[in-house]
């Protein structure tokens, strides 16, 4: 065999194992990619519309995604500068968001509230967000926030809480409310603790 022969054989090997490698490795192009990949791995994706992007303090991105039964939380973070992986979020869960009631909301381990609402004539949703006092064996109002609802029924907002609570169980979404243009309540989950 030829030594130019051999050269291109062995760039094609080299070039196939470079290629799988890469394949295996997780990495994508694209956070949107790291996304759907990581959702298909679950079983439950992909997301039809990317809804909301942030960004932590290490650099990496939490992407919000609608699908068909719900919303899906899912962290990425860049590799090498121009990859991207998906990462656990802070308590090492991906979330997904199943559509149980007409309006849902939960928080984020960065503590932004991220819903839907699947009422048409609902505007607005205000979450009340509690966290559990160990002393009063009960749980402790924290904050209100009304929020907005887009066109596609998704909802956020920041809570500009400490992204760790004072206890271990953390922050909850316990209340959600739902009113229409003129401010009657239209829907409401949970109840004032």
């Amino acid at each position: 065999m030829k030594r130019g022969k051999q050269i291109v054989i062995f760039l094609l090997v080299l070039l196939f194992c470079g290629g799988y490698a890469f394949w295996r490795s997780g990495l994508h192009l694209s956070p949107e990619a790291a996304m759907a990949a990581e959702e298909q791995g679950l079983r439950y994706g992909p997301s039809n519309k990317i809804l909301l992007t942030y960004e932590k303090e290490n650099g990496s991105q939490v992407l919000v995604g609608r699908w068909e039964k719900g919303l899906s939380v899912v962290g990425v973070e860049p590799k090498w500068g121009i990859f991207w992986k998906s990462t656990d979020l802070i308590n090492g869960n991906m979330h997904c968001l199943f559509m149980e009631e007409p309006v849902e909301a939960f928080l984020t381990e960065e503590n932004y509230i991220v819903g839907l609402c699947e009422l048409p004539e609902a505007t607005e949703v205000t979450c009340k967000l509690y966290v559990y006092d160990e002393v009063e064996k009960a749980s402790v109002f924290v904050k209100e926030l009304t929020m907005e609802i887009g066109e596609d029924g998704f909802f956020y907002g920041e809570t500009s809480l400490p992204v760790e609570a004072s206890t271990e169980y953390g922050y909850t979404v316990e209340h959600v409310e739902a009113k229409g243009k003129s401010g009657e309540t239209i829907f409401i989950k949970g109840a004032d603790v």
